[in-house]
């Protein structure tokens, strides 16, 4: 059962910005082993999003509550997939030849089509979950 949590925690702390007691430890056969908890890991941080979506639509306007819910994924996260859907637009959109690309990936700074990309899946995301809520 410890074993399972550990893996659990593993999964947690490389997939989100939440702190996990030291005895948890790191390794990439631990990451490796931890895979299967990743949905669960994904749940709880749609959870926590949809938990701050529910505690600001109480005192807030819906289109703010939705705002501060996608900061609190993405605070949860510390935007780990908008950081990798940025270097793939930028690699995609800039690389003409493959390592050309995954040079682009590497580098740490935002170019236009990272930008680009992530200004527009934002603002869809955005929408979408105002829509979901006006429609509930």
């Amino acid at each position: 059962m410890l074993r399972e949590l550990r893996l659990f925690l593993t999964a947690v702390q490389f997939f989100t910005r939440i702190p996990v007691p030291a005895w948890v430890g790191h390794s990439a056969q631990q990451l490796e082993q931890a895979a299967r908890y990743l949905p669960l890991v994904g749940i709880c941080v749609g959870a926590l999003a949809a938990a701050a979506l529910w505690l600001g639509v109480q005192v807030l306007p819906l289109s703010l509550a939705v705002g501060l819910s996608m900061v609190a994924s993405i605070l949860i996260t510390g935007a780990f997939h908008e950081d990798g859907l940025s270097d793939f637009a930028d690699g995609m959109g800039g690389g003409h030849s493959k390592e050309k690309a995954l040079a682009i990936m590497k580098d740490p700074r935002a170019g236009a089509y990272g930008v680009i990309a992530l200004v527009l899946v934002l603002l869809l995301k955005y929408q979408a979950l105002l829509s979901l809520c006006s429609a509930h």
